[in-house]
């Protein structure tokens, strides 16, 4: 019974533990304008606009950009730009996930990107601020390169690396003279832990055993 229980024992770590991750990059383009909602890889997340009002923006073709060339949608605050500082959260309530990178379209205006400002990214868990980065330099100031977007790449993103970190809200905060924002080609990782409830787990034996000066074999069968 011993040996038994031991089994029983590092069979339940290992499924404690066990976790899955799914990389994927949301490019909106299945999405209605309007929207203050998408759903990308089964999970569902909320746009929620702090300051300003952030939905999917889908009636500008071709202002996009999904990465490697100009897409159609993505979200944006296009009518309310004289509301500042703007802010915005991805999040959602049914998922754990990880952000890798997303691109930033920022000007006083949607045709507009010669003018300087910050762009503070922030991942929250549960409303704890798990990190918080001001980016300050190297914002795309044409739309002759990738469509006047820029790459926010969390994996060095000044000097750190926070790719690993999970949350449940990520929020955008423009500051400076930017007043409009677009994200587009949002990656990010669906990030599951499976944890399996000790008292849910049900396991059946077939034992044969052994006496305690005999020749006998003994054996178990186990089924989860």
């Amino acid at each position: 019974m011993k040996h038994f229980n031991s089994l029983m024992i590092a069979l339940f770590i290992m499924l404690s533990n066990f976790a899955f991750a799914q990389t994927s990059t949301e490019t909106f383009e299945t999405e209605s304008h309007g929207n203050s909602r998408f759903t990308d890889n089964g999970v569902e997340f909320n746009i929620i606009s702090h300051r300003g009002t952030f939905t999917i923006q889908a009636n500008a073709p071709a202002t996009g950009w999904g990465g490697t060339n100009a897409d159609n949608r993505y979200i944006d605050n296009s009518s309310s730009t004289a509301d500042t500082p703007a802010s915005f959260s991805i999040k959602t309530t049914s998922n754990l996930f990880k952000v890798n990178r997303f691109w930033m379209y920022l000007g006083a205006a949607n045709t507009d990107l010669g003018v300087q400002g910050t762009l503070t990214i922030t991942g929250k868990l549960s409303g704890i601020t798990k990190f918080s980065t001001i980016k300050t330099t190297g914002f795309n100031q044409t739309t002759a390169v990738t469509n006047g977007y820029t790459l926010i790449d969390l994996t060095n993103l000044n000097g750190q690396n926070y790719t690993n970190l999970i949350i449940d809200e990520l929020q955008i905060t423009l500051g400076g003279a930017y007043r409009y924002g677009a994200l587009d080609a949002f990656t990010w990782v669906k990030d599951s832990n499976v944890i399996i409830d000790p008292n849910a787990l049900q396991v059946t034996a077939n034992t044969t055993t052994i006496a305690c000066n005999g020749s006998a074999t003994g054996e178990i069968s186990l089924n989860v």
